[in-house]
């Protein structure tokens, strides 16, 4: 029935608009802004993950952001529980941690370490209960979960207000930050079309 629809007005706008349409299961291929979430468990450790699902949902009175997170990692564990974290912007110089963190475990990888091997040390908590950060961000955003996630079926939704945006001191006056992007992650051959950290 779907589909007889579909076609339907594929044919109508040909018809209208001289526009031929094809039916496709292919979701369009765009670029978003590359983040990890950084989220404390119940001891105070830091989990961090690797997450493109981020948007602006509303502005006033309050910054609403809508975040997907992955179900079954550390890091959507921990953010069900406490419902706070902190989204931070990559910037280029992140891309050689972002199969680490997208592409393995905090249940089964020590992900500050193997981070630390890279040459990217995590930053201490700059206030308590934060968790520890990764330097050199284009931005921080701590976010804290407004009501409950919604099932999304292999991603939860949470909608998050903006608590507080912190940046480097350096980088405040800077009309534009460079971030990481999925454009660039799939030049490299980091992740797939998909979005999926490639094995």
């Amino acid at each position: 029935m779907m589909r007889n629809t579909l076609v339907f007005i594929c044919n109508f706008l040909f018809l209208r608009f001289g526009t031929s349409l094809q039916v496709t299961t292919n979701p369009p291929l765009i670029d978003v802004p590359t983040y990890s979430l950084a989220t404390t468990d119940e001891h105070g450790k830091t989990g961090m993950n690797i997450l493109t699902y981020a948007t602006p949902v509303s502005v006033r009175p309050d910054r609403i952001w809508s975040i997907g997170l992955f179900k079954g990692t550390v890091s959507h564990d921990n953010f069900a529980r406490n419902g706070e974290g902190v989204l931070q912007l990559l910037s280029p110089r992140h891309v050689d941690v972002v199969k680490l963190l997208g592409g393995s475990s905090g249940k089964d990888v020590d992900k500050k370490l193997e981070c630390e091997k890279l040459g990217l040390s995590w930053v201490s908590p700059i206030m308590d209960g934060m968790p520890e950060l990764i330097p050199d961000c284009a931005y921080y955003l701590k976010v804290r979960r407004v009501g409950e996630m919604i099932d999304c079926g292999s991603h939860d939704v949470a909608l998050c207000k903006i608590e507080s945006m912190l940046v480097a001191d350096e980088k405040q006056d800077a009309i534009q930050e460079p971030y990481l992007n999925t454009a660039k992650l799939r030049e490299l051959g980091i992740i797939t079309e998909q979005g999926r950290v490639k094995e």
